[in-house]
Order: C-alpha cells, then sequence, then structure tokens
C-alpha cells in the first residue's frame, strides 16, 4: 500500500467504499502488515469524503471498526496458537521462547489497560500487539474486552482527524504520528515504573512476614 498515493485512495475509497475500509482494517492488525496497511489514514480520508458528500460517514464508521474487531481477533488467535505450537516442542526454539512468553504474560495479565487498549491506538505498535496479546496466554474475553475500548478510541482518533483536517489533512496526520511517538514512550516508561514497583512490593513481602 505504500506504493499508493493520496489520491489513488481517495479514489479507491469512492469506488468501493466501506468494503475496502473493512478490508483495509482487517488486514492492518491480523497478519501484522500494518507498516503497509493504512487503515488509520483511510479512515481519516473517508471522513473527509463524507464531509464533501461524496460517501456516507455512517458505513465507513462502521466497517472501520468491525473490521478492526476482525482483525484484532485474527491477530490474537495466530499469535495463540503460534504460542502454543512453539512451546510445546522440546528444543532451543522452546527454550528461547519460553522466557519471552512468561514476560509477555505478566505484561498482559497485569498491565491489560496499558499493553490492549493504548497499544491499540498507537501506530504500529497496534500491529504487533494481538499477536503478542494471544502469545500472552490473556484470555481471550478479557483481551476482547480491552481491546473493544482502544478499538473504539482508535476509529474516534481517526474520524476526528479528518473532521480537523479536510484539506489539509496530511499535516494533522504527521502532528498525530509526533504525538503518537511521544505517548509510546510515556506509556513504555510508565509500564516500566509500574511494574519496577510492583516487583518490590512482591520481592519485599517475604521479608516484612519472615521479620516478624
Amino acid at each position: 500500500m505504500k506504493g499508493v498515493g493520496v489520491n489513488q485512495l481517495l479514489e479507491l475509497l469512492v469506488a468501493y467504499g466501506p468494503a475496502l475500509l473493512f478490508t483495509l482494517a482487517v488486514l492492518e492488525t491480523s497478519f501484522v502488515t500494518g507498516l503497509f496497511v493504512p487503515s488509520g489514514v483511510a479512515t481519516s480520508l473517508a471522513t473527509v469524503l463524507a464531509l464533501q458528500g461524496r460517501v456516507e460517514l455512517v458505513p465507513m464508521i462502521v466497517a472501520a471498526t468491525a473490521g478492526g474487531a476482525v482483525g484484532d481477533s485474527i491477530g490474537f488467535w495466530v499469535g495463540r496458537r503460534a504460542g502454543e505450537t512453539a512451546l510445546l516442542g522440546d528444543g532451543p526454539w522452546a527454550r528461547r521462547i519460553a522466557p519471552g512468553r512468561a514476560a509477555l504474560e505478566k505484561l498482559y495479565g497485569k498491565h491489560p489497560v496499558y499493553s490492549v487498549t493504548v497499544a491499540r491506538l498507537i501506530s504500529f505498535v497496534r500491529t504487533m500487539m494481538p499477536m503478542a496479546a494471544g502469545m500472552s496466554g490473556l484470555p481471550y474475553r478479557t483481551y476482547l474486552l480491552y481491546e473493544l475500548v482502544g478499538l473504539v478510541g482508535w476509529t474516534a482518533m481517526y474520524v476526528a482527524i479528518g473532521v480537523l483536517a479536510r484539506e489539509s489533512w496530511e499535516v494533522v496526520t504527521q502532528i498525530v504520528g509526533v504525538g503518537g511517538t511521544a505517548v509510546f514512550a510515556v506509556v513504555g516508561v510508565s509500564i516500566w515504573i509500574v511494574m519496577k514497583r510492583s516487583d518490590e512490593a512482591a520481592s519485599d513481602a517475604p521479608a516484612g512476614d519472615a521479620d516478624a
């Protein structure tokens, strides 16, 4: 999709409408194709087209949200199957995967708001999140709850970009991209601090009990 220009994408959205937007949203997070499938940008462009009266806004919003939900679910189950298959073996690959699986279990089990909901809002991170969540062993129902919150926020964010942008959507998208990077950094540091404090509290508890 990197080879598709803005004008071409606009024409495709007018021609194929919700079906195209749904497909882009599915592909973005189902098989880690987010770097090549600009479903967020497409959602903003669809909003601009709707404001110009060239497409209907509601079907586009429904398509983007539904496609994101399907893609996120596919990505989750791909990750779950891949993780289970890797861990079933006794070879070196399984031994290398085990520590990473433990780290994912800790991150997604203790901090689903950051690892799922917030991650769904951040470019590139959201393409990896569903598969990582599946590998982590997080229950699907728990994942779905936090993922849907992030998905609604994602849709609202890119629709808002389209509303604010109109003719200057490229500038706004670039600003959001920079802000997204900053948010990712802040969230990453926050997660590290929370997990570090949790580890310190857990390690201090047995010592306290022993002293008593």
